[in-house]
């Protein structure tokens, strides 16, 4: 079966959720083409955020190997394609508009531009029909990764499915009105935090007269028996705990949520295409100025702009990071509009 329209975003699943808006805008203004998205094993489980009649997937490697390069050059050699959208800036796919010369394929692409590095390489970009290139050698403020992949579509703007859904269930999350926080060890250890700092975040909530999902990073399993075991549903009426959730049920959850906490990744990213209102922890360790500009751009590619989104950097001294955050559920103008 010929495909009209590849997309490539083979890699994690918050990158996934970045190019959210641009494939959906693919996918709308081409519902009478045949649309094929190649995602990652990482990624593969968040298909079903573009459902559509036209669109199919395949699973190749985040870094593709040597079995999914020949692949790819037969399946490319085999069908009649008309556009490619490579939202993952894989040095291989930039080399497909040279190997397809002939074919005439349109291609739009993601380039990377560092100090040491261009990819791809500057001839492999002449021969795109777009490109949007993210700066990250850059020192100004610059474009998100999500309005980089959006300038690469259609620039008739459609109004995604979420917003949609978020008018029709209005209602519905202000009575279940939760705060969902998200427990990732690997970021909590990273300043030296652990389940009990967890818990007393927790414990605040409470006496703020707050209900709480909590979720955990999957196959995370002793952490899960620390949580079952003191979260037990007739043990604590506040706080209801979820393990090992998949994509879908946690993207749901996420969007029926009142408030998300988490840090910075993949969870805030699923509640900020959502609109789910956002108090973003975002971990960052500044020990020079090549440190701070690296985090600087991390911020203004990956952090969304908008009005129900708030952002800190937590504090090793996780009590101040705590009260901040009581601080914006009490008087936190985006949190409380």
């Amino acid at each position: 079966m010929n495909e009209d329209i590849i997309i490539f975003k083979n890699d994690k699943i918050g990158d996934l959720l970045h190019a959210y808006n641009a494939i959906q805008n693919i996918i709308k203004n081409n519902l009478n083409k045949k649309i094929l998205i190649f995602l990652s094993h990482y990624n593969s489980e968040m298909k079903f955020l573009f459902k559509s009649n036209n669109v199919n997937f395949k699973v190749i490697t985040e870094k593709i190997n040597i079995i999914d390069k020949f692949n790819l050059f037969l399946f490319f050699l085999r069908n009649d394609i008309k556009e490619v959208y490579i939202f993952k800036p894989s040095n291989y796919l930039f080399y497909l508009p040279l190997i397809f010369y002939l074919k005439r394929i349109k291609f739009f692409g993601i380039c990377v531009d560092n100090i040491n590095y261009k990819r791809p390489a500057l001839f492999l970009r002449k021969l795109m029909d777009k490109i949007a290139i993210n700066d990250r050698g850059s020192k100004k403020i610059r474009k998100s990764i999500n309005e980089l992949n959006m300038s690469l579509t259609n620039n008739e703007s459609t109004k995604s499915l979420f917003e949609i859904v978020e008018e029709e269930l209005k209602s519905e999350l202000n009575k279940k009105n939760y705060i969902l926080v998200h427990y990732n060890k690997f970021k909590f250890s990273k300043l030296n935090l652990g389940l009990s700092d967890l818990y007393i975040l927790i414990d605040k909530l409470k006496k703020l007269d707050k209900r709480i999902v909590l979720t955990n990073d999957l196959n995370d399993n002793q952490t899960n028996n620390l949580l079952l075991e003191k979260y037990k549903i007739k043990n604590d009426q506040f706080v209801d705990y979820y393990p090992n959730i998949k994509a879908e049920h946690l993207f749901k959850l996420i969007g029926n949520a009142k408030i998300v906490i988490s840090f910075h990744g993949s969870i805030t990213s699923m509640a900020a295409i959502q609109k789910t209102k956002v108090i973003d922890l975002f971990n960052c360790e500044i020990n020079s100025i090549e440190d701070f500009y690296k985090y600087k751009n991390a911020f203004h590619e990956f952090v969304p702009k908008l009005k129900s989104y708030e952002f800190m950097i937590p504090k090793k001294n996780f009590n101040v990071t705590i009260k901040r955050i009581e601080n914006l559920l009490v008087n936190g103008r985006k949190i409380n509009n």
